[in-house]
């Protein structure tokens, strides 16, 4: 045999051993692998101590929603004069209080007085004298009520929130001078959805929350229109005489409308429950009790989130043992304990210290 064959024979018994070995390595290495996935398995399985909730059905639940506008005065006036003239006086400004009938401004009437003045003149001479010119008891009126729209008085009892013109001014039929805002009763408008404003009725109690009080307060009128940029339909409530007196126009008032919803379901924290696909949730229930006790996934659909709770429906049935809380730790099927009151109790604690 030739140094040739031997070197040959050599390398391909090197390549063999070298071959065996890596496979001893790999069959090695997967057997291990099983071991520790077993492992894991068992470990997963092994019984794990939980906080459960006793989750009870209902045929409905209440559905509580706060809505925020702002009080009115029952009266608010844009006043101005009804005939074309030079304002000679103003006799009240911004934040003044009036009376009913109480003179606000005036225009000036000296033409008006002159003319006035000539008519009664010429309707003091005999009928039909040349003195009269013409004149009757006609144009004596019309001055007389020119006169009268000279001067601009309050329709009723309030505060002059804002004015418009000044002393020199000329005023024209429909300019507002004055803003009087009055009346004996505030009035709180409130913009509220289409579908809940449909569900409402005039005359209605609902409670009104103003400063630190809440009052039940009727429906006085619901208007037809919509806001198109808000799409709220207003709501108007009509507060107690003893309720305004108290309170001013322009305060923020808060609505609290309850209504029941007739779905069937249960109140779950919403620690309790976990995102799933395609907008579902699942919730783990106990089955079984004591070293018999296991967890089942159960998917459900979230109806209502009213804080840290939510009103859900699904596959349950009757009352329920609901994990509470650390469901990303649970497995379906997962051995569990539920935990005393005493656990409970020093976990709560614990985590008030840390906080």
């Amino acid at each position: 045999m030739t140094a040739q064959k031997v070197n040959s024979i050599l390398s391909f018994l090197v390549c063999l051993l070298l071959a065996g070995l890596i496979a001893i390595v790999l069959l090695t290495g997967k057997s291990e692998k099983k071991v520790d996935n077993g492992e894991n398995s068992d470990r997963e399985l092994r019984r794990l101590a939980v906080n459960t909730v006793n989750a009870k059905p209902a045929d409905s639940f209440t559905l509580t929603r706060v809505y925020t506008g702002v009080t009115r005065a029952g009266q608010t006036l844009d006043l101005g004069f009804s005939r074309t003239g030079r304002i000679d006086k103003i006799l009240v400004g911004p934040g003044d209080e009036v009376s009913k009938g109480e003179v606000l401004a005036e225009l000036d009437k000296r033409r008006l007085e002159l003319q006035k003045e000539k008519i009664d003149d010429a309707l003091s001479a005999s009928a039909g004298s040349a003195a009269r010119g013409g004149m009757t008891d006609a144009d004596a009126d019309l001055v007389e009520l020119d006169l009268e729209d000279s001067v601009l008085t309050a329709p009723f009892a309030g505060d002059i929130s804002s004015q418009q013109m000044t002393v020199g001014s000329v005023a024209s039929p429909g300019m507002p001078v004055f803003r009087l805002v009055g009346g004996d009763q505030l009035e709180a408008w409130v913009g509220v959805p289409v579908e809940v404003a449909d569900e409402l009725e005039q005359g209605e109690f609902h409670d009104l929350r103003l400063g630190e009080k809440t009052y039940s307060t009727p429906v006085t009128a619901i208007l037809p229109e919509v806001d198109q940029s808000a799409r709220t339909r207003t709501v108007i409530f009509t507060l107690d005489k003893s309720v305004s007196e108290s309170h001013r126009a322009g305060e923020v008032v808060d609505l609290t409308l309850t209504r029941s919803k007739s779905v069937r379901g249960y109140w779950l924290p919403l620690t309790a429950l976990t995102r799933e696909t395609r907008g579902l949730w699942s919730a783990y229930i106990i089955e079984g009790e004591g070293e018999e006790a296991k967890v089942t996934r159960h998917f459900v659909e979230v109806v209502h989130v009213e804080n840290d709770r939510a009103w859900i429906r699904g596959t349950l049935d009757g009352d329920v043992e609901v994990v509470a809380d650390g469901t990303h730790r649970i497995v379906p099927g997962q051995a569990v304990e539920i935990k005393d009151e005493s656990d409970k109790t020093s976990e709560a604690e614990e985590k008030k210290e840390e906080s």
